[in-house]
């Protein structure tokens, strides 16, 4: 099982749906432009607008300890994420930015129902969407990050306003990637290493020369594919979406090369959940044949 990187991202415009179906069974991330640049959420989610339409709406917000992301076993550890608080989204926006935290994985019909007519949910897959917003602040003392991490589903990422650094690799080898396999409360789909500081005495097998590095602009479009691990982190404030959709039996044949690697990585994943005696995670396999990520 060999999935390699390309050594730039490619760059498609306004993609027809079998044109996007063409480029994405290659089983590479691209990007599409001159599509959510057409969004009146590209035109017009100014902070005064999110205030005007949805200020006093509560949001989910994580709060990070300082440092938070220099230890692995902060970040790769379920155990040690506070759960959500959430606050007005006025508040958020408007806060001195000594807090460190993040405005993540919100639902975005749920949190944002005023502003949903502002978006032109994308067409590329015949199956249904769980859509999620994210709202990144950054600083001199804090930019908002996510840990290196894959999705098992189709990403498509869309960035409305300001930009952010992303970083990809491809799923050469799961263990590569030093999941943290070790504990009940790991995060499989995650990392121990963060991208940013590379210990490779640490983790002498992680894949560094794979990578795909780019600063997302705003108004374009970002296709990751199934298991592609991805870091993001935010170089202005700013606001993505994320459109998740399920992987279907039908995905394996027109991916074709996303078959081994879920053959690779579904032992592991199972044989962890089991000696832990992890099984409401089983949710992995479930959400990968068409259950809903949203419950």
């Amino acid at each position: 099982m060999k999935v390699k990187a390309t050594e730039s991202i490619l760059r498609i415009k306004s993609p027809t749906k079998k044109q996007f179906s063409e480029t994405a069974k290659q089983y590479q991330p691209f990007i599409i432009e001159d599509v959510a640049k057409k969004w009146d959420a590209y035109k017009h989610w100014s902070n005064d607008y999110l205030i005007n339409k949805c200020g006093n709406n509560l949001v989910p917000v994580r709060f990070f300890k300082q440092n938070f992301w220099n230890d692995y076993n902060n970040f790769a550890y379920e155990r040690s994420y506070e759960p959500h608080k959430e606050i007005r989204l006025e508040d958020y926006i408007n806060n001195d930015r000594s807090l460190v935290c993040y405005l993540n994985e919100a639902v975005f019909e749920e949190y944002f129902p005023e502003i949903v007519g502002d978006v032109n949910y994308p067409e590329y897959f015949n199956r249904e969407t769980f859509v999620r917003l994210w709202f990144g602040l950054a600083s001199k003392n804090f930019s908002s990050s996510s840990s290196l991490h894959f999705d098992a589903e189709h990403n498509i990422f869309a960035q409305i306003r300001g930009r952010k650094r992303i970083i990809l690799y491809p799923p050469i080898d799961y263990l590569s990637f030093y999941p943290p396999l070790e504990d009940a409360s790991g995060a499989l789909y995650g990392s121990k290493v963060n991208p940013d500081s590379v210990d490779l005495e640490l983790f002498p097998k992680f894949p560094w020369q794979e990578k795909i590095e780019f600063v997302l602009q705003p108004g374009e479009i970002l296709y990751i594919p199934p298991f592609w691990w991805h870091h993001l982190t935010a170089v202005d404030d700013n606001i993505s979406l994320s459109f998740w959709y399920n992987v279907k039996i039908e995905d394996f044949f027109w991916q074709k090369k996303m078959l081994s690697v879920f053959f690779h990585t579904a032992p592991h994943y199972l044989y962890h959940l089991i000696s832990a005696g992890n099984f409401r995670d089983l949710k992995f396999f479930k959400m990968m044949f068409g259950g809903d990520r949203g419950k």
